[in-house]
């Protein structure tokens, strides 16, 4: 893992402490093209009651809207947590080029889980797949840092 990563994944990881700390949930999602960061956002879902306000498709709007195109291609996206089915097929209409995860879905704390599991069997895996896009694809980036944070919003809502 090389220290442009790390850099830019602590941006994703300050979004997603940003909304936690405004009381949605701790995803965060940075968009970078060359080095440049063109769109950062967090989930907002919880506070706005928006079920399509998640960090990476909140980005991806932002950045679709400044760009006044859907296809940025060859960005790069930095994810706090793995994408869901709709953020994926955000994430592919954009004609993304990279991805770098922190923590995917099994690694999400059993109080954030809320004992569901993902819908169906679709992962960012096979909605890149069925765009006919090849995302270089990489888990782990601090993981660590973002388990810690899950813990974390987990002990502060523990109705959650």
């Amino acid at each position: 893992m090389n220290n442009t990563a790390e850099h830019f994944m602590r941006m994703a990881i300050a979004e997603a402490r940003k909304g936690m700390r405004e009381g949605n949930h701790p995803y965060g999602s940075v968009i970078v093209k060359v080095g440049t960061v063109l769109a950062r956002a967090h989930s907002t879902g919880a506070l706005s009651h928006d079920v399509a306000a998640h960090a990476d498709m909140s980005a991806a709007r932002k950045l679709s809207k400044k760009a006044k195109t859907r296809d940025v291609k060859d960005c790069t996206v930095y994810a706090t947590g793995e994408p869901c089915p709709m953020c994926s097929a955000g994430l592919a209409a954009m004609n993304i080029s990279e991805l770098f995860i922190a923590a995917n879905y099994r690694h999400l704390p059993p109080q954030m889980n809320r004992g569901r599991k993902r819908p169906g069997k679709i992962t960012y895996k096979e909605i890149f797949k069925e765009y006919g896009l090849k995302v270089k694809v990489k888990e782990g980036v601090l993981k660590d840092e973002v388990l810690k944070m899950y813990d974390e919003y987990v002990r502060k809502r523990p109705g959650e």
